[in-house]
């Protein structure tokens, strides 16, 4: 029975501990012209309903900016999400129509050309996984 019980134990220990491995973070630094700032933050709160009204709580993208005194002139952007692995990533990127209504439309949008570039330069995106050491 002792035996059991520790096999047991450390089934479970490897289930957790693997699971946490996949712990992740996306992680955007960008810019948003002052003309389209409005619009983006539109963008950004359906995004965030959307998101929510699937299950997947309330503001889910979080978004940061620096002061408006801050020396930095570019990158000025913060976004960050997480999740617990990568097919909670894929679930949260298929939510519904609506969702992907959101994100087609952008893409056509000023927002999609001059903010979700992904160029290394005026957009950077990672997406980090948490280190156990």
């Amino acid at each position: 029975m002792k035996k059991i019980i520790i096999t047991l134990a450390s089934l479970l220990w490897t289930f957790v501990s693997h699971a946490q491995n996949q712990e992740r973070l996306s992680v955007h630094f960008f810019d948003v012209p002052e003309n389209l700032e409005e619009e983006f933050l539109k963008f950004n709160s359906e995004v965030n309903t959307a998101l929510e009204n699937a299950g997947y709580g309330k503001n889910f993208y979080k978004l940061y900016k620096v002061k408006k005194e801050d020396q930095n002139k570019t990158l000025r952007y913060f976004q960050i999400s997480s999740y617990t692995s990568d097919k909670h990533y894929e679930m949260t990127h298929d939510v519904s129509n609506k969702y992907k209504n959101i994100w087609d439309k952008m893409w056509d949008s000023d927002i999609g050309k001059k903010v979700w570039t992904f160029d290394n330069k005026t957009h950077i995106y990672r997406k980090v996984f948490r280190v156990y050491n």
